[in-house]
């Protein structure tokens, strides 16, 4: 009716993983795919703007996994800026290095789950905002279905931190919009 077809010598069924656009998908969950990571942890430091940008498309890519990542890459998209000359130095590293670590050390991310109550954390720094969407299993553990972040713009680096506390929430239930529309959940934040 539709004109799909699908060649069966190109079809795997009953599979326990299937790797997807550089995902591993399996019944715990959604995993990087372990060539892709070892491509970003063996990268070298960027020698120029073009590589430094492919450096944090790759990562970006994995955004979903890494914790804070917009304010842990600060520093190299300052690299970026158009009225900057490239410049790599010892300090550019910290960051390089911090964000494969991180990458690294990502946590597993958990099959969203409509009958699982949920909890949405967001905080805010003096450089970005973040979020993480996770469910709350019935043993009581946290298990993050995504996370996101971003960095502030020039004008909101000059909001007072209430301000960007709000702006971090407003960013989290934005993002994660397709988990929590029509569902309660519970809102975490550090301010008090």
């Amino acid at each position: 009716e539709y004109g799909l077809r699908v060649r069966k010598d190109k079809c795997e069924f009953f599979q326990p993983s299937v790797e997807y656009l550089g995902h591993i998908i399996d019944a715990t969950g959604f995993h990087q795919a372990p060539a892709k990571v070892k491509a970003i942890v063996e990268a070298p430091p960027p020698r120029n703007v073009s590589q430094l940008r492919s450096f944090l498309g790759l990562l970006n890519y994995y955004g979903k996994f890494i914790s804070q990542l917009a304010t842990l890459l600060k520093p190299l998209h300052e690299l970026l800026g158009q009225n900057k000359t490239w410049k790599w130095t010892e300090a550019c590293n910290v960051p390089f290095n911090k964000a494969k670590d991180a990458l690294l050390n990502s946590e597993v991310l958990t099959h969203f789950d409509p009958s699982l109550h949920l909890q949405l954390a967001c905080d805010a720094s003096p450089y970005g905002v973040e979020a993480v969407v996770s469910h709350i299993m019935p043993s009581g553990e946290e298990r993050p279905i995504a996370f996101a972040s971003r960095t502030l713009t020039k004008a909101e680096t000059n909001y007072a931190q209430i301000e960007r506390d709000a702006l971090g929430i407003i960013f989290g239930i934005r993002k994660f919009h397709q988990y929590l529309f029509g569902q309660k959940f519970t809102l975490l934040t550090d301010h008090r």
